[in-house]
């Protein structure tokens, strides 16, 4: 059956209309959830930020006090993260010292060997060391017993800065710290800032050592080796550092 022209063009509009209205409330509806969804996930997105900064004003200190414990924590082998910035810092430094020049001025003399390095203390009025300056004597010592070796190297340091002082003329007591005499030492340009951090941080280490701290062997063998560039300084300057030189014994044949 059909429907008069006339009907059919009211009803078509008017039945367009109405179903807009109907749907538009869920359309409207749909794009506010969207909407809150999104401001739901920005707030997500920022409220991590925000706690962790607000935790972190209100924990500092003991935020501080862990972050300590975990930089002083022990690594495997025994060693701390300090001691393990510590031990490069050495490292730096002995490499820098061994890769420098020697000073504008100084004397040229023949190498001392290390044969005769006790001897040569001696005749200057110096104190001889255990090693006799040859520091494989604390390598192999090292082998079986890393504390021993460093608290005997320990020894030698004190040694050879107490040698210096006196070889420069230095006044100092026998109650003076090495921290003290190595100061003096750098104040008088006897030697220099490098040889002053390097022979600080050995020590600090050393001490380590010395107080009780178990030390790996790989440890103790850094540490000697980074020892050897001060002795070689030193060495050296038994040589020249004095008036009339060194000349070398006479070989029995």
């Amino acid at each position: 059956m059909g429907h008069p022209p006339g009907q059919m063009e009211k009803s078509g509009p008017c039945l367009k209309g109405w179903s807009t209205r109907l749907l538009l409330p869920f359309v409207i509806e749909s794009d506010i959830m969207q909407l809150e969804t999104i401001i739901l996930e920005f707030v997500k997105a920022l409220a991590w930020p925000f706690t962790t900064l607000l935790l972190a004003a209100m924990f500092r200190k003991e935020i501080r006090a862990v972050l300590t414990r975990i930089r002083k924590a022990v690594l495997p082998g025994g060693v701390s993260f300090d001691l393990e910035h510590e031990i490069r810092e050495t490292k730096e430094l002995a490499v820098r010292i061994e890769s420098s020049p020697p000073p504008p001025g100084r004397p040229k003399a023949p190498a001392l060997p290390l044969t005769e390095a006790n001897s040569r203390m001696i005749a200057l009025g110096l104190t001889p060391t255990p090693s006799g300056l040859d520091l494989k004597y604390y390598r192999t010592i090292a082998a079986s017993d890393p504390n021993l070796a460093l608290a005997g190297l320990r020894i030698e340091v004190e040694i050879l800065t107490r040698n210096l002082a006196k070889g420069f003329k230095i006044k100092y007591s026998e109650t003076d710290s090495i921290t003290a005499l190595l100061r003096r030492l750098l104040d008088a340009h006897a030697i220099t800032s490098d040889q002053f951090s390097l022979t600080k941080k050995i020590l600090s280490i050393l001490n380590e050592a010395v107080h009780g701290k178990t030390i790996p062997r790989w440890l103790a063998e850094e540490m000697i080796e980074s020892a050897q560039v001060l002795v070689d300084d030193y060495l050296a300057w038994l040589s020249w550092g004095f008036g009339g030189g060194w000349s070398a014994q006479a070989t029995v044949s």
